[in-house]
């Protein structure tokens, strides 16, 4: 049975259902309009699928399902964060507002607060994650080891997320540390993060501006190989994040990558290097042939998934699973970038119950993840992040501990 109108062609279909989201991106429509749009494509109302629950006797972290790639933040007015009023009137923040589901009115009211508390209800209440990473964002620093204050267009500190995963079984801490805040900081930073429960290091070196292949960087990559610490690094174009300027996009390049992996660094590729908007330079091919290098050169190279469920990115899904290892793929959502429902005719292996079961999931975390493995993404992606992070024994403890809690209040 097909979704599309009979005179449009499935190509013809995808090129339409992506323009909504250009539109809004761009900023040619208004936000009545696009708030009306949001509740239109919006199912009212939750459904768990329970009929399709994962094997709850689970036996070890290997097991575990892990959304590695979950952003955190606020404009400072309840927290430590800051957001730039650049960034704050971008026409990708407010689309992430709108296509949040987050009342405005709460968020005028209190927004980090009320960000905070969504971000953690919604890794809580999706059923199919075990375990999600809140990132911190650290500052830009400058060469000289002085903080870039001009150009920090968004700060969350590690302190900041450090004691949300303290505080919340689910959660774990993705540290971020900029590698020009110098060898002495740096690895008093670094250290202070690894005794807090860092499972990996956070870097988009777009926005943060960092050039991964910079051999000044060296310290800091034996220090990730030392400790097992994996480099969770932006790859390919950023949109979210102010980048301060056009040539900075191409810091993005996944070759940059290579001084770390070299250096025996784990590192994970986000968005498996892929572009946005289809007339952007996408790395898929580099790292592709990144991937083909992998075993001769002996990386430890991964790529997450995340901000894979988003209309623009329609075109590229086929291409990706066969040029992307799936063994080495890593389950992410990006959010709170929006999680689009994906096209009907692009779920080819759901029949239309199953399909409108997914379309019907209003927590973007679980439908991120019910979505990637409708879409024929590797079910070992989803838990491949539960054998490279480093995790802290008391959160193995913890997640399983919250899990039979979820299972109790279930069979009530």
């Amino acid at each position: 049975m097909s979704f599309v109108p009979k005179d449009m062609n499935r190509r013809e279909f995808m090129k339409a259902s992506a323009a909504t989201g250009a539109a809004l991106m761009s900023g040619n429509v208004s936000l009545n309009f696009a708030q009306g749009l949001c509740e239109f494509t919006r199912e009212k109302g939750v459904n768990t699928m329970e009929g399709q629950d994962r094997n709850n006797e689970q036996s070890g972290v290997r097991d575990k399902v892990i959304d590695i790639h979950l952003h955190i933040g606020g404009k400072g007015n309840s927290s430590p964060c800051k957001m730039s009023r650049k960034f704050l009137h971008s026409a990708s923040y407010l689309y992430m507002v709108v296509r949040s589901g987050i009342s405005l009115k709460e968020l005028s009211r209190d927004h980090d607060t009320v960000l905070r508390k969504t971000m953690i209800e919604r890794l809580n209440n999706a059923s199919g994650i075990d375990f999600g990473v809140f990132l911190a964002f650290d500052s830009v620093y400058k060469e000289n080891g002085e903080i870039d204050e001009k150009n920090s267009h968004m700060v969350t500190p590690n302190n900041y997320v450090m004691d949300i995963a303290r505080d919340n079984p689910k959660v774990l801490f993705g540290a971020s540390v900029h590698p020009n805040r110098g060898f002495t900081k740096g690895i008093e930073e670094l250290d202070r993060c690894i005794e807090g429960g860092a499972v990996l290091i956070k870097w988009i070196p777009n926005s943060q501006i960092i050039d991964p292949s910079d051999r000044n960087y060296k310290w800091f990559y034996r220090k990730l190989a030392d400790e097992n610490l994996p480099l969770l690094c932006h790859t390919g174009p950023e949109h979210g994040i102010p980048v301060i300027k056009t040539e900075y996009q191409e810091l993005g390049d996944p070759r940059k990558l290579r001084l770390a992996l070299d250096t025996g660094v784990k590192v994970i590729a986000a968005h498996c290097a892929t572009s946005l908007f289809s007339w952007e330079k996408s790395y898929l091919g580099e790292l592709s042939e990144m991937f083909n290098e992998r075993e001769r050169r002996g990386w430890n190279l991964y790529a997450d998934i995340s901000a894979m469920c988003i209309l623009f990115r329609v075109p590229i899904i086929d291409a990706l699973l066969k040029k992307i290892p799936h063994d080495r793929m890593v389950l992410g959502s990006d959010y709170p970038i929006p999680v689009d429902r994906m096209p009907p005719e692009f779920i080819e292996t759901l029949t239309f119950h199953e399909y409108s079961e997914i379309a019907k999931i209003d927590n973007p975390i679980e439908k991120n993840y019910r979505q990637l493995l409708a879409m024929n993404f590797p079910k070992e992606a989803m838990t491949k992040a539960a054998s490279i992070l480093r995790i802290p024994e008391e959160k193995k403890a913890a997640g399983d501990s919250a899990r039979e809690g979820l299972e109790v209040q279930g069979n009530r």
